[in-house]
């Protein structure tokens, strides 16, 4: 997940690390913290990949320091768009990664977003499936299983909430088609304003 958000905040401007540890730990929180022995590493396999490259820029000119800032290459923008697209990798830790994944929506094509959400659908009607039989699973071996009424309950109740979770996500899909076809009529209305004003500049 490191990777994908490093690279995502690389496509839209050059940052340092630092303000990458700063902005991970801000998604990642507040328990969680990506410590700088994690980050730099990171950062310096990118750079070996050659998916990132470093810069040095003034910090202030008359103090002629400088600050390490780094930029994506065309070869991590290919990888940014891998990762965003892989539904395979991480299946346990995918609802947060999903998550992340919808913030960088805007710089995927419309037919990429809309299949990551309809995968993202599927993968939630899956687990709420797998609640659904594994709870008339332990219902029928509740006495070969050694399960008490009380265990019952405390079963019940772990299941539902758990389902509760997994309805809520679905219920941001669809919430999220609907966005979708917001975000797909505010960036055609974009692309029809940037060609009107450089037809403007064509006749000046």
């Amino acid at each position: 997940m490191y990777e994908l958000i490093v690279l995502s905040l690389l496509m839209r401007q050059p940052t340092t690390g630092y303000l990458m540890a700063q902005i991970i730990n801000d998604i990642i929180g507040p328990f969680a913290k990506a410590s700088n022995g994690r980050i730099y590493p990171l950062l310096a396999a990118l750079e070996k990949e050659k998916h990132i490259t470093e810069q040095r820029v003034p910090v202030a000119q008359r103090s002629g320091r400088q600050a390490t800032t780094y930029a994506i290459t065309e070869r991590g923008k290919a990888r940014f768009h891998e990762l965003m697209l892989d539904t395979k990798s991480s299946p346990r830790e995918y609802r947060e990664l999903f998550s992340y994944k919808v913030t960088a929506f805007d710089l995927l094509a419309p037919e990429e977003r809309t299949m990551l959400v309809e995968h993202y659908t599927e993968f939630c009607k899956a687990h709420i499936a797998h609640i659904a039989r594994e709870g008339e699973e332990l219902a029928r071996n509740a006495e070969r299983y050694a399960i008490g009424a009380a265990q019952q309950t405390l079963f019940g109740s772990t299941f539902g909430h758990l389902e509760s979770l997994w309805q809520n996500e679905l219920a941001w899909c669809r919430q999220l088609r609907d966005e979708l076809d917001q975000l797909g009529a505010l960036e055609t209305s974009g692309a029809r304003r940037s060609v009107r004003r450089r037809g403007a500049r064509a006749s000046e």
